[in-house]
């Protein structure tokens, strides 16, 4: 079914993409030196070094739609497993704060949603708190273009829960104060298979994920093997 917000923001991100076109601009993330040789096809493995190193005290992952972009049930669900799971495989982080445990201070905290990242994940035990706010979303089966068909715009920050007394020294990364922006897609192709919008909603997770968990280890890119 196709709801008409998802047609707004078809449309929303469509005339953005065709502004900026002629500019040459990159939509998303931006790649490192050898993230772009690789989309290239050109040369070998490549070291990324991770742009920032968490600590080893309990993470929190926050996962924030306040304009509730985000209308698969379930695609919170897929990012918070697909990115814990991600971070800790590669000692990205040491521990995870379980999603439980944030969806219960929803439910119990007084109004939940006014108070700051800090306070939240101080409340959930933790040390830092990755905090993941998102933009824009589309996960429609009808296809309308063919190479930006379903996508999951977000913003990433860390949040340094230990800080009571200076919030210029709240937010650990990135510098700017708007986050980090990054965003992934599919094209016509990949949700025509994906069929129902849970899968594409999996789908998009799974990149999403992989895309925020390299932001915090160091990882390698390119080359003519399948490992990446």
């Amino acid at each position: 079914m196709v709801t008409c917000q998802g047609t707004l923001r078809r449309l929303r991100r469509s005339l953005w993409l065709s502004a900026i076109a002629p500019l040459g601009l990159t939509v998303g993330c931006t790649f490192g030196a050898g993230e772009f040789f690789y989309a290239m096809g050109i040369g070998g493995k490549t070291k990324v070094e991770a742009q920032f190193a968490l600590t080893s005290g309990p993470l929190m992952i926050l996962i924030d739609d306040i304009h509730e972009r985000v209308d698969v049930p379930t695609a919170p669900r897929y990012l918070f497993d697909g990115l814990s799971q991600d971070l800790l495989a590669n000692k990205g982080a040491a521990k995870i704060v379980p999603m439980a445990t944030v969806d219960q201070l929803r439910q119990s905290v007084p109004n939940f949603d006014k108070r700051g990242c800090r306070e939240i994940g101080e409340m959930g035990g933790a040390e830092q708190v990755l905090w993941i706010e998102v933009t824009d979303f589309l996960a429609e089966e009808q296809i309308y273009e063919a190479g930006n068909a379903a996508y999951w715009s977000v913003t990433v920050k860390v949040i340094n829960v230990l800080e009571k007394t200076s919030r210029s020294r709240v937010r650990l990364w990135p510098e700017s104060p708007d986050g980090q922006a990054l965003s992934v897609s599919l094209t016509g192709a990949m949700v025509a298979r994906a069929k129902s919008r849970d899968a594409i909603a999996k789908e998009l997770a799974a990149e999403l994920a992989m895309r925020i968990g390299r932001l915090f280890y160091d990882h390698k890119v390119g080359g003519f093997s399948s490992e990446q």
